[in-house]
This record gives C-alpha cells, structure tokens and sequence, in this order.
C-alpha cells in the first residue's frame, strides 16, 4: 500500500523502508517534503516503471497537486526515509512553495545531467556524493551510508546492473571504498571525491588497470 493512501490526517512524518512507495502516479494526495533518505521519481510507460529524477533531503514532490493536477509520477524510496506532509493552508504558503520547487528544479535538473553523462564510474561518484547524508565526516574514516540496490544505482545512472557491481568491486580493492555490504557502504568524501578515475573501471580487470599494470 502507498504512504500517501493510509494515514491521511497525520501530520507527524512518515518513515519508509528502502523499496517503499511514498504515492502513485494518477493519484491524488499531499505535498511531501523529504527529510532523510532518497526517493526516486519513476514514470509509467508500457515498458513499465521508468526512472525520471531524485529525490533527495529539503525536496519538495507533488507540487503539480496546486494546480489541480494528480502526481505525474510514482515515488519510491531508493534508502531508508523519512518524509512529512508540507502544510499549504494559505496562498502565500503555496507561493513560497512553488519558488521552492523552481530552484529545486533546476538544482536536480543539473544533478540529472551528472548522473546521465560521461563515464559510467563518473556516473556512480557523482550518485555516491549525492547520497552521502550531510553528516558524513569529509576526511578520515567515513561513516557508513545506506546505498540503494545495484538495480537502482544502475537506473538512476543509465548503465547494467553488472556494471555498477563492476566498479564496486574495483572500488573496493583499490580501497576508495573502505568497506561495502549489500546496500550500504563506507567511505571518505573527500577521498571519493579527489580520486582520479582512469577509465576502465568497469571491466573485469580493473585494479591491473588502476594498477597501470597491462592485462592481455
């Protein structure tokens, strides 16, 4: 059952599991604003649920409901959430949220030429940077961050599913990454975010190639 259909007069935020559906497309419901976690935002074709945007902490989703329309697309949790109902009793309210929505727009429309463009491994950096909570130490041992499933990385960055575990495992053995469970990691942001990633990295002999050792 979707978030949105059951507890329709709780104001207190809602917690959601990593695959939980907040609200559908073609329904009717709240304005949500995420606190904790991310979601993605999938459109329904005939090829099935097709990945459009992220959704990360501060965001707004269900903005077209202010102008009388249902949600035009399905939101999932891709990491552990929590969201809550953003209140728009009054028109200077709903103002300030639609400016709101108009820099968000622009902030995840720059986020989705990152996660769509160049490398596939640039791809994932980028994926892994947004998703780290604001929290997590910039030097040192990082703290461990939920991940979504190789599925939904692959999704979200347009690339196979074996290509995410590909990078992962190269990432892993070259130590960029300190440890890696199934749906959760640990790493240095800043580490991440300074290493040169030489492509390659998404086949199967990518640590010789880190190495800049040459594989026959």
């Amino acid at each position: 059952m979707f978030i949105d259909s059951r507890s329709a007069f709780q104001d207190d935020p809602v917690s959601l599991d990593s695959g939980e559906w907040l609200f559908e497309a073609g329904g009717m419901g709240s304005v949500w604003q995420l606190d904790k976690g991310a979601l993605r935002l999938d459109r329904n074709d005939r090829e099935g649920q097709r990945f459009m945007q992220i959704v990360l902490p501060g965001d707004l989703m269900g903005l077209e409901l202010l102008a009388a329309y249902p949600y035009a697309y399905s939101a999932r949790a891709i990491v552990p959430c929590e969201a809550r109902r953003r209140p728009l009793s009054g028109e200077a309210e709903r103002r300030l949220a639609l400016m709101e929505g108009l820099v968000q727009q622009q902030r995840r429309g720059q986020d989705l030429v990152a996660l769509r463009t160049g490398t596939a491994q640039d791809r994932l950096k980028h994926l892994l940077l947004l998703l780290a909570p604001d929290d997590t130490p910039w030097a040192g041992e990082g703290a461990t961050c939920a991940l979504p499933t190789i599925k939904d990385m692959a999704a979200i960055i347009d690339t196979a599913p074996e290509t995410v575990s590909r990078i992962f495992a190269n990432l892993k053995r070259t130590q960029i990454l300190d440890t890696r469970q199934r749906q959760s990691a640990s790493f240095s942001l800043s580490r991440l975010r300074e290493a040169e990633w030489p492509s390659g990295m998404t086949r199967s002999d990518g640590p010789q190639r880190l190495a800049g050792v040459t594989v026959e």
